[in-house]
C-alpha cells in the first residue's frame, strides 16, 4: 500500500522533489569494476561495495537475455534523498543513479532479498535497452556521437521502458514487483470494475488514480503475458527490433515481428485473460461498510475514540491532508501534510506526523511535526523519522533512515532526546513500530534478506518475540485494545489481506480474518474492542471502512509466499555461478575526477540562415559529470557570407553547493549592407557594416527549496563590449568616430524570487499562494565612472482557489508587471502579444509563444516599446472534463481540459520628457496608448507520444481600445503551449 501512497506524494510535490539533485559538494570517491565505475561518499560505502558486485551480477545476468550496452557504465550510489527512487540514461554516457533508502516506507516494494541488487538490476535494464541502436540509428551515432536524437528507445512510451524494466527486475532476481501482488491487485480491481485502461490511457501524465505508476504496472503485465505466451526470447528479439527500425515510435511494426501480434491485439488478450480469472465481488469482511467515497488516498487509519477515526489523505483536490472521520461517513479536513504519515494523537490532544522536506537544495529528510488546532510545530531538524507511534506518556517510538537502511528509535515527547533501540545492520530494514496499550512492549515489521515476521520488543528494544515469518510483504502491525493480538496485513496468500495472531503465549500462530478481491490494509481496532478499521483497495483508489469485530471468523494462513506467477515455470531466469547476495567489491577506492564523464560525447549540426547575414553553420555540444559538479554547453557557427565566427558558452560549478556559480561568453555578428545618401540624394555605392558583440557575465545563485516555498536570489556583473567594421575598410573613416572605437559598458545584475502557491494532483492552475519576483540592472556607459543606466522589473501573481463543482478547484488568479528604466538604456521594454511556452519539436525549430513579461491578447507581439512598461491580468480559471484518455492511432493523451475567461491591460511608452535625439527613446514611442483586451481559452492538458507533458491552448482576444492605431484585428485566434502565468 505504501508504494502508492509514496508515489502520490512525490507527485504531488514534483516539481520540488524532481529538483532534488545529486550533492556535488560532497567528498565523492570511485570503484572500478569490469563495466562499471560505482561513485559513492564515505556514509554509503558499505552499499556502494555490495553495488560493484550486484551490478556486475545484473550485467552478467542481463547478457544473456540481451545485448551488452557500450562502453563503462557510470554507476551513483547515494543517500540524499529518504524516498525510493534511481534513474538511468544512455545520454551522454551510460548512467546510472540509484538512491541508498530501502523501500520500508512504501511497503509494496518490499520484496526483495538485497534492495540494492534490485534496483540496480532494474535501473540497468534501462541502459540495455537504450543503449541499443542498430541500422540508421548505429550509423548515425558512428557521425555525430551519442547524440540524444539517436537513440530509437527512447521514442518508445514510457509503458516500454518501465514494463522491460519491472519485466527484467523480477525474471532475473525472482522477487520485486511482478512477484509481488500490487501490480496484479491494481489489474484486478480494474477488471472488477470493468475500468482496465486502454493501451492509450498508459500515460505519465494521467491524473487518475494510480497516476503515472500506471506505466510500470501494466508496461510489466502486458511484457509478462508476451513472455509466457510468445516465449522470453520474443522479448529479446522486440528490443532488437526497435534499435532497428526507422519508425521506433510505431510499435505495431516492432510488436508484429517480435510476437507475431500488435500491442493492441496482445493487451486486449490479456485484459480478457484477467477478466475471466476474477471471481465474482464479495464483501472483504462480514459486515465490512465504507466511510469514505473518494479514493485515491486514504491512509494509516488511527481511533481518536470508539467513533471516529483521523487518516492521511489525498482526494487530489486538495493537497495531501489529514483527515477526521466519523463511523456516519461525515469528514473533516484537519490540516494540510506534505506526504502520507500516520496521524497520532499526543497526549495533550496535538497530531503527531512525520514529513519531508528540503534541509538545502540536494538533501530531503523526513522529521517529526505536531499540529495543534492547525497550528504545526517541528520537533526535529534532519533527524530522518518515519511511521512514528506515541505512548500514553508521550514518548515516541519511530523509524529512523541510516545509509542503506533502518532502525527504530524511542524519542523524547519534545523531540530533543532520541535514542535507537535496534541495531544498525544493511541486512535487517525495521518498519511500521506500534506500542502496546500499556507501553511495554512495541510491535514492528523486521525484514532480512526476503523474509519478514513481526517482532516483539520491549521498551528497551529487546526482542521478545516473533512470528509470521514468510518471503511474502507484511505490513502494519497494531494492537487489539487489551493487548492480547496482533492485527497486521500479509500478501503471503497471493493477495493483501488481514491477518490476527493471538500474543498471550510464545510463537502464536496466525490466522486470516479477511478475504478481499482485492487488498486489504492497515487494520486498527477500536479502543472498545467493537469495530476493525481496514483499508481496501480499488480501481480508484483506498476506502477506510469498519467491520464488526464481533463477525470476524479466522482461519488457519499459510506461512509461505504465493506468488501470483507461481505456476509459471519460466517465467524466472536466475543464472548459477554469480557472487552471492551480500558480497562485496574489496578494490581501492579512488577519489573522484568528474574528467572523464564530463568529456563531449556527441555533436549537433547548426544551421541558420537569413536574408542579411547569409547562412551560418557550425555544431553545439553540451555535457555535464556524474555528481553535475560541473555543466556546460557551447555553440561555434562560422558564416559563409562575412567571414565571421560566432561563438556562445555556459558553464556552471556547482562545487561549493551554493552559491551556484555560471559563466557566460560570446561573440556575436550583425551585418547589414548600407549606403551614403548626400545632400543632393545621389546615392552611394551599398557597404557592409558590421557590429561585433562580445559579452561576458559571471553569477552567483542562491536557492532556498521547500516543499511548500521557492525562493531564489542572484547577482552578478557583466561587460559587453562593441566594436564596428565596414567592408571595405576604408569606409570607416568616414563615418563618426564613434564606430571607429571599442565600447565597453559593464554591469551589475541581480535578481530574487518567491513563491508559495499549491499544486494539487488534479489541479487546473497553481492554488492559494502569490509569486513574486524582482531583477534591477545598472549599466555603465563607459567604465565604472561614466553615465549609467538603471532598470527595474517586478512581477506578482496571486492565485486564490474556489471551492465550487468540478473535478478540480477554479481559480481566481491576478497578475502585475512592472518595469522602469531611462532613456539612456541600450533597450527598450517590449508590450503586447500573447504569452506562453514554447516547445523545441525538433533542434531549432520550436511550436508556442515565449514567455512575455508585458504581454497582452489581441495585440501584436511588441506592438509598443517604451522606458515605462505596466500590464496586469485577471483570469477565472474552471475545470471542464478530466477523461484521462488517449486517441487511438494519435499519439496524444488528453488528460484534463479547463476554461479561462480573462481580461488584461498593458503598455510600453516613453514619456513627453524623454530625450528622443540621444535616447533610445523615439518620437513615436512618446505617450503610446494603452491597451486592454478579454477573451477566452480553452486548456488541454495533455501527454504528446503519450510521454511528454504539455498544456495546449486554444484562444480568441477581443482588442478593447485603440485597436486601429495599433494595428490589431477585431479578434484574434491562437494558439500556444503553457499557462498565461
Amino acid at each position: 500500500m505504501r508504494s502508492f501512497a509514496l508515489a502520490a506524494a512525490l507527485f504531488l510535490c514534483a516539481a520540488r522533489a524532481a529538483d532534488a539533485q545529486l550533492p556535488p559538494n560532497e567528498d565523492w570517491r570511485t570503484l572500478r569494476t569490469r563495466h562499471f565505475r560505482v561513485y559513492f561518499n564515505p556514509p554509503v560505502e558499505e552499499d556502494a561495495r555490495r553495488a560493484a558486485v550486484n551490478a556486475e551480477r545484473a550485467y552478467a545476468e542481463l547478457s544473456t537475455e540481451l545485448v551488452p550496452p557500450r562502453g563503462t557504465i557510470d554507476l551513483v550510489v547515494s543517500d540524499n534523498v529518504d524516498y525510493v527512487n534511481g534513474y538511468a540514461t544512455p545520454f551522454p554516457s551510460n548512467r546510472i543513479v540509484v538512491y541508498a533508502h530501502p523501500p520500508t516506507d512504501a511497503s509494496g516494494l518490499r520484496n526483495y532479498d538485497d534492495w540494492n541488487a534490485l534496483v540496480v538490476t532494474h535501473e540497468l535494464t534501462h541502459i540495455f535497452h537504450l543503449d541499443r541502436s542498430r541500422g540508421i540509428w548505429r550509423f548515425g551515432q558512428e557521425i555525430f556521437g551519442r547524440n540524444p536524437l539517436l537513440f530509437p528507445s527512447i521514442y518508445e512510451p514510457s509503458w516500454v521502458l518501465e514494463g522491460l524494466a519491472v519485466y527484467f527486475e523480477s525474471r532475473l532476481t525472482g522477487l520485486g514487483r511482478l512477484e509481488s501482488s500490487e501490480h496484479s491487485m491494481t489489474a484486478r480491481a480494474a477488471a472488477l470494475a470493468n475500468r482496465v485502461p486502454t493501451l492509450q490511457e498508459l500515460s505519465p501524465a494521467t491524473s487518475r488514480f494510480p497516476g503515472g505508476s500506471v506505466v510500470y504496472i501494466y508496461g510489466s503485465l502486458l511484457f509478462d503475458y508476451l513472455s509466457r505466451t510468445r516465449g522470453p526470447g520474443s522479448i529479446r528479439q522486440f528490443i532488437e527490433s526497435g534499435a532497428k527500425t526507422p519508425l521506433p515510435f510505431i510499435l505495431t511494426l516492432t510488436s508484429r515481428n517480435a510476437f507475431g501480434m500488435s500491442f493492441q491485439t496482445a493487451w486486449e488478450r490479456w485484459r480478457d485473460s484477467v477478466t475471466r480469472e476474477i471471481g465474482a465481488p464479495h464483501e472483504p469482511m462480514p459486515g465490512w461498510r465504507q466511510l469514505t467515497n473518494t479514493g485515491r488516498d486514504a491512509l494509516f487509519p488511527r481511533w481518536l475514540g470508539d467513533t471516529t477515526l483521523v487518516y492521511a489523505g489525498d482526494k487530489g483536490r486538495e493537497m495531501p491532508s489529514a483527515y477526521q472521520v466519523t463511523l456516519s461517513g461525515r469528514e473533516t479536513r484537519l490540516g494540510r501534510r506534505d506526504g502520507t504519515s500516520p496521524n497520532v494523537r499526543m497526549p495533550d490532544g496535538g497530531l503527531l506526523f512525520s514529513q519531508p522536506d528540503y534541509l538545502d537544495p540536494y538533501h530531503i529528510r523526513n522529521d517529526l511535526y505536531v499540529d495543534r488546532g492547525g497550528s504545526q510545530t517541528r520537533l526535529t531538524t534532519g533527524a530522518r523519522l518515519t511511521a512514528p507511534d506515541v505512548r500514553s506518556d508521550g514518548e515516541i517510538v519511530a523509524v529512523q533512515d541510516k545509509p542503506a537502511t533502518t532502525r527504530l528509535v524511542r524519542i523524547s515527547r519534545d523531540g530533543r532526546t532520541l535514542v535507537p533501540i535496534t541495531s544498525t545492520s544493511i541486512d535487517v530494514q525495521w518498519a511500521d513500530p506500534r506500542w502496546s496499550p500499556d507501553g511495554s512492549r512495541i510491535a514492528a515489521v523486521r525484514q532480512s534478506r526476503g523474509r519478514s515476521e513481526i517482532a516483539i520488543l520491549d521498551s528497551a528494544g529487546k526482542l521478545i518475540d516473533s512470528f509470521g515469518a514468510t518471503h511474502a510483504i507484511n505490513s502494519n502491525p497494531s494492537w487489539s485494545a487489551d493487548g492480547t493480538r496482533i492485527y497486521f496485513s500479509s500478501e503471503r496468500s497471493g493477495s493483501p489481506q488481514i491477518y490476527m495472531a493471538e500474543v498471550t503465549t510464545f510463537a502464536p500462530t496466525v490466522g486470516r480474518i479477511s478475504d478481499a478481491s482485492t487488498g486489504l490494509f492497515a487494520p486498527e481496532a477500536s479502543p472498545d474492542n467493537s469495530h476493525l478499521a481496514t483499508v481496501l483497495f480499488k480501481v480508484d483508489g483506498f476506502h477506510l471502512g469498519v467491520a464488526p469485530l464481533s463477525s470476524v471468523a479466522r482461519v488457519a494462513a499459510d506461512s509461505t509466499r504465493t506468488s501470483p506467477r507461481s505456476g509459471c515455470a519460466n517465467c524466472v531466469a536466475i543464472a548459477p555461478g554469480l557472487p552471492p547476495l551480500g558480497a562485496a567489491d574489496s578494490s581501492r577506492a579512488t577519489k573522484y575526477s568528474p574528467w572523464v564523464s564530463l568529456l563531449p560525447r556527441y555533436w549537433m549540426p547548426v544551421i541558420e540562415s537569413n536574408t542579411t547575414d547569409g547562412t551560418s553553420w557550425g555544431a553545439s555540444t553540451s555535457g555535464y559529470d556524474i555528481v553535475r559538479r560541473h555543466d556546460y554547453e557551447a555553440v561555434v557557427l562560422h558564416n559563409s557570407r562575412w567571414a565571421e565566427n560566432s561563438a556562445w558558452l555556459w558553464y556552471r560549478y556547482a562545487g561549493f553547493g551554493l552559491p551556484l556559480i555560471d559563466l557566460y561568453a560570446s561573440q556575436n555578428y550583425s551585418n547589414a549592407d548600407l549606403v551614403f545618401v548626400d545632400q543632393n540624394g545621389v546615392t552611394s555605392p551599398s557597404f557592409g557594416f558590421t557590429e561585433r558583440e562580445r559579452i561576458v557575465s559571471l553569477m552567483a545563485t542562491f536557492i532556498r527549496p521547500r516543499f511548500r516555498t521557492y525562493t531564489t536570489a542572484s547577482i552578478g556583473g557583466e561587460v559587453e563590449g562593441l566594436s564596428y567594421s565596414t567592408r571595405p575598410d576604408t569606409v570607416i573613416q568616414q563615418l563618426s568616430s564613434f564606430y571607429s572605437r571599442t565600447h565597453n559598458y559593464p554591469a551589475v545584475v541581480a535578481s530574487a524570487g518567491w513563491s508559495n502557491a499549491e499544486r494539487t494532483a488534479l489541479g487546473i492552475s497553481p492554488e492559494d499562494g502569490i509569486s513574486v519576483s524582482a531583477s534591477g540592472r545598472q549599466r555603465w556607459h563607459s567604465g565604472t565612472t561614466g553615465g549609467a543606466t538603471r532598470s527595474v522589473v517586478g512581477v506578482s501573481s496571486v492565485y486564490k482557489s474556489l471551492d465550487l463543482p468540478g473535478f478540480a478547484h477554479h481559480v481566481l488568479a491576478l497578475r502585475a508587471a512592472g518595469g522602469i528604466t531611462d532613456d539612456r538604456s541600450p533597450d527598450l521594454f517590449s508590450a503586447g502579444g500573447i504569452s506562453g511556452t514554447s516547445i523545441e519539436v525538433f533542434p531549432g525549430v520550436t511550436a508556442g509563444q515565449r514567455r512575455r513579461t508585458f504581454g497582452v491578447r489581441g495585440y501584436p507581439a511588441g506592438a509598443e516599446g517604451g522606458i515605462r512598461a505596466y500590464a496586469a491580468s485577471v483570469e477565472y480559471r474552471a475545470p471542464l472534463v478530466a477523461p484521462s484518455r488517449g486517441i487511438r492511432y494519435i499519439p496524444v493523451f488528453i488528460d484534463k481540459t479547463s476554461m479561462t475567461l480573462f481580461g488584461e491591460t498593458g503598455r510600453a511608452f516613453c514619456p513627453a520628457s524623454a530625450d528622443t535625439q540621444n535616447g533610445v527613446c523615439g518620437t513615436g514611442n512618446i505617450a503610446n496608448p494603452a491597451m486592454a483586451s478579454a477573451g477566452a481559452e480553452l486548456n488541454i492538458d495533455t501527454g504528446l507520444q503519450l510521454d511528454l507533458q504539455a498544456r495546449f491552448r486554444l484562444g480568441i482576444a477581443f482588442p478593447l481600445i485603440n485597436r486601429e492605431q495599433l494595428r490589431a484585428s477585431k479578434a484574434q485566434f491562437y494558439a500556444t503551449f503553457g499557462s498565461s502565468f
